[in-house]
């Protein structure tokens, strides 16, 4: 069967805060840069309506997952060395294990202790491996985890790129079977935009036999580089040209992403692959784009879209 949704999200850790939160986190993210004149503009009273915008989108995005009532999800996530480490850093690997992916969603930057908000996704480890294997016989080469014993940050577990997300859109609530799927955004050298595409158009493929009504959400984005030489300043006209592609059915555009070396393309803004990913899988076809907040604050382009599969 088809995938019958996509959907795709930024995490960014001022999302899952209060308004009154915005400035701590911000500068714990900037570090003293210099920041960008729009900063001045978001009062207290624009963070509360950022805040409110965001609930909103979260809660469209829950809507589509719950009305569409899929089997099992894929999450396209990265990992910023929660689970990976220096000891090995896969290009793209997907969990196979039996056992819940368990990892939390606090805020360490702000001093949140990690053994608090713990997280824990239900895995299907039957689809996880049937994904595997169809996907090396497409010629992708990923690697695969049977136990998620994490070697970066153990006291954190699983990272917050399907944490968060996990949490707020009912995914670890509702129990719906999860496949963890990591994609390389932060550790170079990174997959192409291409290869992140085709792999996405893979998965289409190999799971349109399968008997399940699969979702996929792609977790990350949209332009930021949180703790780097340009924290605070988000890249608008980047984030449109996604968000305006994937709205007319040219995801496939996307592929050009990454030619080219450039200081807006590193850091977090690399985890537009997973949006890439998504796109893939949905050749093709139209997003919806629910909302975009270029939040300095938040030092991130705040993105929200879905499309409508079978």
């Amino acid at each position: 069967m088809p995938l019958v949704l996509g959907l795709a999200s930024s995490h960014a850790p001022s999302m899952f805060a209060s308004p009154d939160r915005w400035p701590a986190i911000h500068q714990v993210l900037t570090r003293g840069l210099p920041q960008p004149p729009q900063v001045a503009d978001e009062t207290p009273e624009v963070l509360n309506s950022y805040v409110q915008r965001i609930q909103k989108s979260f809660g469209i995005l829950r809507e589509q997952l719950e009305a569409c009532r899929p089997d099992a999800i894929i999450i396209v996530g990265d990992d910023q060395g929660e689970v990976f480490s220096k000891a090995l850093i896969p290009q793209m690997a997907i969990y196979l294990g039996e056992a819940a992916a368990v990892g939390s969603a606090s805020i360490g930057l702000v001093g949140e202790p990690y053994d608090q908000n713990r997280v824990s996704l239900t895995c299907h480890a039957e689809l996880a491996r049937t994904l595997l294997v169809e996907l090396m016989e497409r010629g992708f080469d990923v690697a695969y985890i049977e136990e998620l014993q994490p070697l970066g940050r153990p006291e954190v577990g699983l990272g917050h790129a399907f944490t968060r997300l996990g949490r707020v859109l009912g995914i670890a609530e509702t129990g719906l079977p999860t496949v963890i799927f990591f994609v390389n955004a932060y550790h170079p050298p990174l997959p192409t935009a291409k290869r992140c595409y085709q792999v996405g158009q893979a998965i289409a493929e190999a799971l349109s036999s399968r008997p399940e009504r699969v979702a996929i959400l792609g977790s990350g984005g949209l332009s930021h580089d949180p703790v780097g030489p340009r924290a605070g300043w988000v890249d608008e006209p980047l984030d449109h040209w996604v968000l305006d592609h994937i709205a007319r059915g040219e995801g496939h555009e996307l592929q050009n992403l990454f030619t080219f070396d450039s200081d807006t393309m590193r850091s977090g803004t690399g985890e537009i692959r997973s949006w890439i990913t998504v796109a893939g899988a949905f050749h093709g076809r139209k997003a919806t784009v629910v909302d975009y907040v270029p939040a300095r604050h938040a030092v991130t382009g705040l993105g929200f879209a879905y499309w409508n599969g079978a």
